[in-house]
């Protein structure tokens, strides 16, 4: 740790944890411990957007499905 109280993670254990560029990772303290968690977030939204493989279709389709959906819900609450 720098006097900064900064962390340098080796680049083999980076490389490891598929951990690349400026990523957002969460801390925890478990007892006398800290925790890097990766936490999945990226900085682009429309890159965590395009990560998430969502399936793509007309739009006819994906709105009968978004409605569909909001249906089903709407009559498990009721």
């Amino acid at each position: 740790m720098d006097k900064a109280g900064r962390v340098i993670i080796p680049k083999k254990v980076r490389k490891t944890l598929g951990i690349v560029g400026e990523e957002m990772l969460s801390i925890e303290v478990r007892g006398a411990e800290v925790v890097l968690k990766r936490s999945g977030l990226e900085k682009s939204p429309s890159m965590a957007i395009m990560k998430m493989s969502l399936p793509v279709g007309p739009w006819d389709t994906v709105e009968k499905e978004i409605e569909e959906g909001a249906a089903s819900r709407d009559d498990h609450d009721a």
